[in-house]
């Protein structure tokens, strides 16, 4: 081989070595590109999930604390339901006495009456 077509030789050679060093850098930087793009990506979604995350602890702590005014709510409308049953049961257990002592008057009138009735029944 001649010194000319070595030197040809190692200029295609040299060639190959300049467009292969091209070609890495453009894909280096598009590999930087989407690198940088994922990076950014991941740090929005970072904060965007911290924000989401005080919302949520906001609206549970909401939420708790009407859970709370809803079972202070409740207990105390228990408490009414249970002073109104016991209020019902007494003024039950009074209209059954007042009953039977109607009961008693009405039977003690009817007998009475009767007897009344015979008695004047049996004088004509």
């Amino acid at each position: 081989m001649t010194p000319e077509q070595r030197f040809e030789r190692i200029e295609r050679v040299l060639g190959y070595f300049v467009r292969e060093g091209r070609r890495w850098r453009v894909r280096s930087r598009e590999q930087d590109e989407k690198i940088n793009i994922l990076i950014h990506t991941q740090m929005e979604t970072s904060e965007q999930i911290a924000r989401n995350s005080e919302r949520v602890s906001e609206q549970i702590s909401k939420m708790s604390e009407r859970v709370d005014r809803t079972s202070e709510h409740i207990d105390k409308l228990a408490a009414d339901v249970a002073a109104n049953h016991a209020i019902h049961n007494k003024e039950m257990a009074d209209l059954r006495k007042s009953q039977e002592l109607t009961d008693k008057a009405l039977r003690a009138f009817i007998d009475h009456s009767l007897r009344k009735r015979r008695s004047d029944d049996s004088s004509d």
